[in-house]
């Protein structure tokens, strides 16, 4: 379903049968129904229009564009370092230090895995910052990085998690 299409329904709907609740306890079913219905179509027109324009305002000053891709809430980039496995695993580590309050919540060398968490902010509810780390060769390790919400019916993010991996990656890449 379209971004957009989601703001409209999940900000216009809860509050079109909030209106019409109280309206129809105020003026009757006869001027309440309507009365919410019309207030759920403007809410949800609004928020459509005020989300939406944050969220690809924000994106765009990140990505330089506003592709599907970029414009989406979870961000996966996989790159290929020239560094053995071990090196490899303590920078994606040390990464996860760019990203504000953030924290190790599961490190699993053997397995190649890193599960991270970072807190609450104006932007989300929190994102999780996972790597799956694999090594190609002695020389050379392949890492795959995805940032995503916390909670995972966020609709918009204001690029956060695209920050979060474009940051994580560049500092891979100039390690």
């Amino acid at each position: 379903m379209n971004r957009n299409l989601k703001i409209f329904l999940a900000s216009g709907v809860p509050f079109g049968i909030f209106a019409a609740i109280l309206f129809s306890s105020f003026y009757g079913t006869d001027a309440g129904l309507p009365g919410g219905l019309i207030s759920g179509l403007v809410f949800g027109f609004l928020m459509f229009i005020i989300l939406g324009f944050l969220h690809s305002r924000a994106v765009k000053r990140i990505a330089g564009e506003k592709s599907g891709e970029a414009m989406g809430t979870c961000h996966v980039r996989d790159i290929k370092l020239p560094l053995p496995y071990d090196r490899t695993f303590d920078l994606c580590i040390d990464s996860l230090k760019l990203i504000r309050r953030c924290r190790v919540q599961e490190e699993d060398r053997s397995q190649g895995r890193i599960t991270a968490r970072s807190s609450i902010n104006w932007k989300t509810w929190g994102d999780t910052i996972s790597f799956d780390i694999t090594g190609i060769n002695s020389e050379n390790t392949a890492v795959k990085v995805t940032s995503r919400p916390t909670v995972r019916t966020t609709i918009v993010d204001y690029g956060k998690n695209l920050e979060n991996v474009k940051r994580i990656i560049s500092f891979l890449k100039n390690h």
